[in-house]
């Protein structure tokens, strides 16, 4: 690859043509690349993935997508990664896009233990990854939910990915605000009443006139492309916790900020941190990043929550920090 910096001005989607970059040049390249389909998880259950696959690929890299989130969300981080020369491998996680459901509500994500996301992401490397990158370096992407994912699976599994990128990792998620040790006890009085499943009271349905301003974007151009994709597809419309899902959250902060799991981490490991985040709590990542022997912090200006639905002065550094990383 050129000059990472010079590669990625050249190669970044304009906001100006957003939309139309995105169904005209975007997508049909992708579409050239991809092999996409089910695999089996944890007890039998059908996972959905997408991969774009290069003959001649340098390295792999997995993509574990975010809380009601999707692997189409990350066409765009997906279409970078293959232009420079890398195997995409995206997992919609249980619960997700087009992925089994643990229960009836369409809009709730439902799962009781947060260790079947990792060994759903473990049988997918196994099953699906490995299988299509033979002998190629693994590198790891995680978003959010799929970055604490990534983190307990790093913890588990040391020897499988050699790089990983965070990008606002749930190492602590931000539960509307309240102390975990209240929102833990409160999700476990539920559950105890038989309503694990069930979403948690207060959380609204799914809003499809949801406004810009009220996202965790900074890139309208971004946000309305994906909004309109959310609109026209009923399993893109995840919006709530269930109880067990809220409870698991809070039992994972002490699991990721534990030291000798930190140690445990053999992964070379980029976590990269927005200006502003109402989803997660961030001085736990930079707790996190001082743990792991070797991480690499950057914080990002001028982002939300969603670092990769930023506009593109943002994008080029988020995009050069990452390549300059994997390619280090």
């Amino acid at each position: 690859m050129t000059d990472v910096k010079t590669w990625v001005s050249d190669i970044l989607v304009s906001e100006d043509n957003y939309a139309q970059e995105m169904t005209e040049v975007v997508e049909p390249y992708l579409a050239c690349l991809r092999k996409d389909g089910y695999f089996k998880g944890v007890g039998g259950a059908d996972i959905w993935y997408e991969s774009y696959i290069r003959a001649d690929a340098k390295a792999a890299i997995v993509v574990s997508h975010g809380f009601t989130e999707t692997a189409e969300k990350f066409r765009e981080m997906s279409y970078y990664y293959s232009k420079a020369g890398y195997s995409v491998f995206a997992v919609d996680h249980r619960g997700h896009g087009n992925s089994h459901r643990e229960n009836d509500d369409p809009e709730t994500v439902h799962i009781d233990n947060f260790d079947t996301y990792i060994e759903d992401l473990k049988i997918f490397v196994d099953t699906v990854v490995k299988p299509n990158a033979v002998n190629l370096p693994l590198y790891l992407y995680g978003h959010s939910m799929g970055g604490a994912v990534s983190v307990l699976f790093l913890m588990k599994y040391t020897d499988v990915f050699e790089k990983c990128v965070l990008t606002a990792p749930m190492i602590s998620a931000n539960t509307a605000g309240m102390p975990h040790f209240i929102t833990g006890n409160l999700a476990k009085v539920f559950i105890a009443l038989g309503k694990s499943k069930e979403c948690v009271l207060g959380m609204g349905a799914y809003n499809p006139e949801r406004k810009f301003e009220d996202s965790n974007d900074t890139s309208r151009a971004r946000f309305e492309y994906y909004h309109t994709k959310r609109n026209a597809n009923r399993k893109y419309q995840t919006s709530r916790p269930s109880y067990a899902w809220v409870k698991e959250a809070v039992r994972i902060v002490k699991v990721q900020l534990d030291e000798a799991n930190c140690k445990k981490i053999k992964s070379k490991v980029l976590l990269c941190q927005p200006e502003w985040d109402a989803s997660v709590i961030m001085p736990p990542q930079n707790v996190f990043v001082s743990r792991v022997p070797g991480a690499i912090f950057k914080k990002f200006y001028g982002a939300k929550h969603e670092i990769y639905m930023s506009p593109n002065d943002v994008m080029e550094l988020y995009l050069n920090t990452i390549f300059s990383f994997l390619e280090g």
